[in-house]
């Protein structure tokens, strides 16, 4: 990742996951957003929330443009246990085997630090993430609602066998 990479990412952190998510009319070189959006915000600097922690922080390209990223952190109330955090894919790129790919790295850098466990959310109105995290392997662990959201949060856990 380079620090050029960051305005593309944020642009994607905030592109739609819900419904349909496969859009092939979304330009490739997504224009970059002026800063990381509020909700995201450790993404202003993921090599001092993810790297700096212990964690990591991948993006893949396409023809020299952002396609896909997330990265994991140490979970503190949990030893030997990651959480992973914004895992997006380019929406014209979906589908195509990249989130398999980057999930597949980050399980094999977790292993790599130690880590036996990866933790996860996603939330019921992304039926597509919870059908793709379920065929890596993840099992569902627990639900969240609030009264103000129009979603309920899923929580998932995989463990990390040594290779």
């Amino acid at each position: 990742m380079e620090r050029e990479d960051l305005p593309v990412l944020w642009a994607m952190a905030t592109l739609p996951n819900i419904g349909a998510t496969a859009d092939s009319s979304v330009p490739l070189p997504l224009p970059g957003a002026s800063e990381a959006p509020e909700p995201f915000a450790d993404l202003a600097d993921p090599w001092r929330h993810f790297e700096a922690v212990g964690g990591c922080f991948l993006v893949a390209t396409v023809d020299g443009h952002v396609a896909a990223m997330g990265g994991f952190r140490p979970r503190c109330d949990r030893p030997g246990r990651i959480e992973i955090l914004r895992v997006r894919v380019h929406p014209a790129l979906r589908r195509r085997g990249l989130g398999q790919a980057l999930m597949s790295a980050l399980e094999a850098h977790a292993r790599a630090k130690g880590f036996r466990e990866a933790w996860l959310d996603t939330a019921t109105n992304q039926p597509e993430a919870m059908a793709f995290y379920a065929s890596l392997g993840y099992r569902e662990t627990g639900r969240e609602t609030r009264t103000e959201w129009h979603w309920t949060l899923v929580y998932y856990l995989k463990e990390l066998p040594r290779p």
